[in-house]
């Protein structure tokens, strides 16, 4: 494991390949996502107009590859089990029509069935007009695997596994002030079910 949390210089794939690989040997993951719905959780649809967004450059079959990609990655870390899945989105993410408002409803539906389905899994929403908080600083992932702990950062060009103390003890501290701001679990898919309601009635009407 300790190997496999190394950040040594690689081509893209192979670090898509290994942040996988950490992502699937974890048995626990902590996410904080403020712009979109997290890609652990991203419908096909959604997942390829975030990744054209974010990376309008890259080709369309590649583009398509990432989001099938990212369609499989809560099948295979949803197991049961000791594992936990904890995100925390924040509310604007809800209302950001990411592929246009059909996919996000798609996508609002995806994650209400995903938190059904999954016993693992824990979603929570950082609601609208809360206070400052250390998420503004960008997203993030957690993970812990064997005693050992990463955190996962991406930046528009650039991406970083890291396993520096300072920097899980910084992130660990963040996620625990998310968590704790954030709606219940409840509360949260409430929120989201509430969304996607009123953006149905607005389709049907539109």
């Amino acid at each position: 494991m300790t190997i496999l949390w190394q950040s040594p210089a690689e081509t893209l794939g192979e670090h898509i390949a290994r942040l996988t690989a950490v992502e699937a040997a974890a048995d626990s993951v902590q996410a904080w996502q403020p712009l979109f719905v997290p890609g652990l959780l991203q419908s096909y649809a959604y997942a390829c107009a975030a990744i054209h967004a974010t990376t309008p450059a890259l080709p369309l079959e590649k583009v398509s590859e990432r989001a099938e990609e990212r369609r499989h990655r809560i099948d295979r870390i949803g197991r049961p089990g000791a594992r936990t899945i904890r995100v925390v989105v924040d509310e604007s993410a809800l209302y950001r029509p990411v592929g246009g408002y059909e996919t996000l409803v798609d996508q609002l539906e995806c994650l209400l069935s995903l938190a059904a389905l999954q016993p693992s899994l824990s979603v929570q929403v950082l609601p609208q007009g809360i206070e400052a908080h250390p998420g503004l600083a960008g997203a993030f992932t957690l993970y812990r695997a064997a005693g050992q702990r990463a955190v996962f950062v991406e930046a528009l060009t650039s991406s970083e596994i890291t396993t520096r103390p300072e920097d899980v003890a910084a992130y660990a501290s963040s996620w625990e002030r998310l968590h704790g701001l954030a709606l219940s679990p409840r509360e949260s898919l409430e929120l989201i079910d509430g969304v996607r309601g009123t953006l149905c009635r607005r389709l049907k009407t539109a």
